[in-house]
Formats: structure tokens, sequence, C-alpha cells
């Protein structure tokens, strides 16, 4: 079924330039980076930062932030869980060969000035290389069109294209990918457990609440 005129790719041009709120992505530009990088990997300003209602005003005016609501002391605010924007900001990064290495830096220059929360136990990084993984995973093997936003058996006028960070991955090549084909040689009969096991996952959010608060007895 044709989609029209645009296509996927003009659907995703128009994302890109609202989150960005910019005709094209600049990674040495503070806020377009804060954005792109939050809205995949949970990064957010740390409450109590002199600068954090700066940027929390200027996500929500100008970058698709979300402001949940306001209280007398904060606002609460954030990048819902939406696959094809977490799709634009994958793209963006990896736009040209400078973008991911630009924002990596602006994100260290904000980790050090305490604007971003690591986490106790450096959460920070731990959603960095596994998502960071998938990204490059997913370029060099099952990318089939350079600079695409999509992967199909055509073009991107039609449905049946499948967006390109929204791919599932097998769990042994992805694990390889990462450390080396030696690591399941460590692990016994754990690789043919799962020999039809796959993931996906596009991005990362902050569960602040149960998930299932009615067996929350049980669960726990």
């Amino acid at each position: 079924m044709a989609m029209g005129t645009k296509g996927i790719n003009g659907i995703m041009t128009v994302a890109e330039r609202k989150l960005c709120n910019s005709e094209k992505f600049d990674a040495a530009d503070t806020n377009q980076t804060l954005a792109v990088l939050s809205q995949r990997f949970a990064v957010d300003p740390r409450l109590g930062h002199h600068d954090y209602r700066y940027y929390i005003e200027k996500g929500i005016s100008n970058h698709l932030r979300v402001c949940y609501s306001v209280t007398q002391d904060r606002m609460w605010s954030g990048y819902p869980s939406e696959p094809l924007l977490s799709c634009v900001s994958a793209h963006l990064l990896y736009q040209t060969p400078s973008n991911l290495t630009t924002a990596l830096h602006a994100l260290k220059e904000m980790c050090d000035d305490e604007l971003i929360d690591r986490g106790k136990e450096g959460e920070l990084a731990s959603r960095l290389m596994l998502l960071l993984a998938k990204d490059m995973y997913v370029r060099k093997f099952l990318s089939d069109k350079e600079g695409s936003y999509v992967r199909n058996p055509h073009d991107d006028e039609h449905w049946e294209a499948e967006l390109l960070d929204c791919q599932k991955v097998s769990i042994i090549h992805f694990l390889e990918y990462i450390f080396g084909e030696s690591f399941w040689s460590m692990i016994g009969d754990a690789k043919t457990a799962f020999e039809h096991a796959y993931i996906n996952f596009s991005h990362w959010v902050t569960m602040e609440d149960l998930i299932n608060p009615k067996n929350s007895d049980t669960d726990l």
C-alpha cells in the first residue's frame, strides 16, 4: 500500500526537523544534542543544577520534550517511549562521521559539569554501550541502503519498509559482536539455548513506577 508522495523518509525528515528545531542537526548545539540523546538514552538535566530550568524549558518549547505536570518546585517532563522518534535520533547521530563523536564529547562535558546524572553505578555508561553497540551492529550487518531510515525489499513508498533501528537482532550474533566469538565458549551450552532468540530495543526510558502494581506483592 503506497504511502503517498513523501514516503517514509519524508515523514522522518519532518520529525527530524521538529526534534532539532532546525533544518539540519548541529551536534555542537547543546540543546539539539541534549534532545537527540535524551530521546534515546534517558539523558536528563539533573534537578538542582543551575541550568536545569533553562534546558527543560528549551526542550519543551523547541525540541519535542513533553511537560507532564508542573509543581511549585519543578516541571515533570521527559521524552515518551516513541520508537519512530528514536529512529530519527539514531539517524541524526550517524548522519555524518563526526556527529556521534561531537555529541558524545558534548555529553562528557555535561557530565563533567554535573548537568547530567550518570547514575549511582554508572548506569548511563551501560545504556550508552548497549545501544551504541546495537546501532553499529545494525549498520554493519542489517542495513542495505546507506543514509536511509528504512530497510526494505523495494523502496520507501511502501508500508513493508522496516525502520532501520527497530529491527530485531540475534542474541548470539549481538553478544559476539560486543565481546568476541570466544564469549560463548566460556558459558557452556548457552549458545545452543539462545540459537533462535532475538532482542529488539531502540531507546531507554526511565521507569519510576511498577509496570504492574496490582501484582507488586507477588512480583517482588
